[in-house]
């Protein structure tokens, strides 16, 4: 039986064609880990960092986050062909870096970038430095898709685990649950994508019915943290729409 659902998670990952596809096969071939693009992205990130540290220290922050944000959104996008409901839920169950862990490191990462950002709109006597500015705003703006982006795969994730894999759930059946989408019991990386962009933007649901608690707490903090740094960003636009005005 295990060997049929393999059988089955790979045919339905191979159908997708295209270039953007066949890359897309080619990085889910390799059996990442579940959470595998975030810690190649965070290396990669680490990596520039210390590079611009030592070559352009002022800049090492902002061009080390955007090196990590600019990775992980590319090897989401180009798994995104093949992120059907079969490939996520033969992923859901693996035993990974705790969740919590990742979010914390990545929301420390876009703190940072928020006070870099700041720092260089009103840390500068002789006033703002443009390119400075310019990084900090693409490294906070690059931090906001990030966000949305692992919370998608984490509502997906949920969504597609098994109740055994989960005995606090209480749940029986062959997954979890928790949405109810209109379309049918099969979302794939798309409907995802959809319903935590739309939660990212308008701190609500739109046609993506709530129906077990778990997610119910998951959706209360992502509109919640959404709402706040939503406040945030609203607010650095003005300050750097008044300080690049002023260059």
């Amino acid at each position: 039986m295990a060997t049929r659902r393999k059988q089955t998670v790979k045919n339905t990952v191979a159908k997708p064609t295209g270039r953007r596809a066949a890359f897309g096969l080619r990085i889910a071939s390799m059996r990442l880990p579940r959470h595998g693009a975030f810690f190649i992205a965070l290396a990669s990130g680490l990596a520039v960092f210390f590079v611009t540290l030592w070559l352009w220290p002022a800049f090492a922050v902002p061009i080390g986050a955007i090196a990590m944000f600019a990775i992980y959104l590319a090897l989401v996008g180009a798994m995104l062909p093949v992120l059907t409901s079969d490939f996520l839920r033969s992923r859901a169950d693996e035993a990974d870096t705790p969740t919590g862990f990742i979010f914390a490191a990545v929301i420390g990462v876009v703190g940072v970038c928020c006070a870099t950002l700041f720092m260089a709109l009103n840390g500068n006597e002789d006033g703002p430095l443009l390119e400075e500015v310019l990084l900090s705003v693409a490294s906070v703006l690059l931090g906001w898709f990030t966000i949305h982006t692992m919370a998608a795969l984490h509502y997906a994730y949920e969504y597609y685990e098994s109740p055994s894999a989960n005995p606090e759930s209480g749940k029986g059946g062959e997954l979890i649950g928790g949405l109810d989408f209109p379309e049918g019991d099969n979302p794939d990386g798309v409907a995802f994508l959809y319903f935590a962009y739309v939660i990212g933007t308008a701190f609500a649901v739109s046609d993506i019915r709530i129906t077990s608690n778990k997610m119910r707490k998951i959706v209360l903090l992502h509109s919640t943290f959404s709402y706040f740094f939503n406040t945030l960003i609203v607010a650095a636009t003005v300050n750097v729409a008044v300080a690049v005005g002023g260059i």
